[in-house]
């Protein structure tokens, strides 16, 4: 049986964990990928008794336990954040009790994560998020949260936004994202929220969209544009001609972006900053964002470092 000792939890079509594949290939480590869309075609048991546990993959058995585990890199969501009523009972039964089976695996405690999903599930929180970016000592927008359109910020304009990840299906089983937007003080008096509660964040105009990615101690920085320069709204909307520059951030934002992965326990995480006359305004954190269009855009071999707190190659993790 096959002893593994470096263990990634993805998806087969996440070509973000084929770079981290790739680079231990390259390295000659030892590792097993299991991805969430092919559960039903492996064999999985852990025993109790012995916290082992097997995998078999295309008749090969691999055996994960704390004695030769090192580290797991954890591509999978922590909440599934869709509704099973437009699954049948097989994919919900399927989605529901898989998702419990890797929270579990949080059993393997003196193994690197990137990340425990015990940590994710907390740095997922966006109030959680503000306060705590607040108290470190960054700047952000004036941010309410709220049901009621009676509670309004005293501007002309601000963004609304949701306060997880929205992923919505229409009765044609079509996907649609809500992204962030911006609305008027007038639209969202008449409004109707009492649905469900939106956040309500200061609108900064002009603004420069940064995102900063952090692995362990080491920090890269990129300045989001399109062909016309800065975005006034939500930079995801645009599908097509945007540049990610790289930037250097001042060094007291670096540090206080390595201080909020310390204080969430984060190996990872990928942060929005927006930037107006050179103040740096958090807007929130990602503890599994993406990070592969950075590679190809701007150069950055985020992926080599992921595989450096991997194998234990640099003292620099949390």
């Amino acid at each position: 049986m096959n002893k593994v000792n470096h263990l990634i939890i993805s998806n087969s079509m996440d070509f973000t964990t084929d770079y981290v594949c790739h680079e231990l290939n390259y390295r000659k480590a030892n590792y097993v990928r299991i991805n969430r869309d092919n559960f039903a075609n492996y064999q999985i048991c852990f025993d109790v008794s012995d916290e082992n546990l097997e995998i078999v993959i295309d008749d090969q058995k691999y055996l994960v336990n704390d004695d030769n585990l090192k580290s797991i890199y954890y591509r999978a969501p922590v909440f599934s954040r869709d509704s099973y009523q437009n699954h049948d009972l097989n994919k919900q039964l399927y989605r529901s009790q898989w998702s419990s089976f890797l929270r579990n695996l949080m059993i393997f405690k003196n193994v690197k994560w990137i990340n425990n999903p015990a940590e994710t599930y907390i740095a997922e929180n966006k109030i959680i998020q503000l306060i705590t970016a607040k108290h470190i000592g960054f700047k952000i927008p004036k941010t309410k949260i709220t049901n009621s359109n009676n509670y309004s910020l005293d501007e002309k304009e601000f963004i609304i936004k949701s306060l997880d990840t929205a992923i919505l299906k229409n009765n044609k089983e079509e996907e649609a994202f809500v992204y962030s937007n911006i609305i008027s003080n007038e639209e969202f008096k008449n409004s109707n929220i009492n649905q469900a509660p939106i956040i309500m964040q200061e609108l900064i105009e002009p603004k420069i969209d940064l995102r900063v990615t952090v692995i362990g101690k080491r920090v890269y920085a990129a300045i989001i544009k399109n062909k016309d320069g800065n975005i006034k709204d939500d930079w995801r909307k645009q599908k097509d001609d945007l540049k990610f520059i790289p930037f250097k951030l001042p060094k007291e934002i670096e540090i206080k972006c390595i201080e909020l992965l310390k204080y969430f326990k984060l190996n990872f995480g990928a942060i929005d900053f927006a930037i107006n006359n050179n103040d740096f305004y958090f807007l929130e954190i990602n503890p599994t964002g993406e990070w592969a269009w950075l590679v190809e855009s701007s150069g950055f071999e985020i992926y080599k470092d992921i595989v450096n707190i991997m194998l234990g190659d640099r003292i620099d993790s949390f």
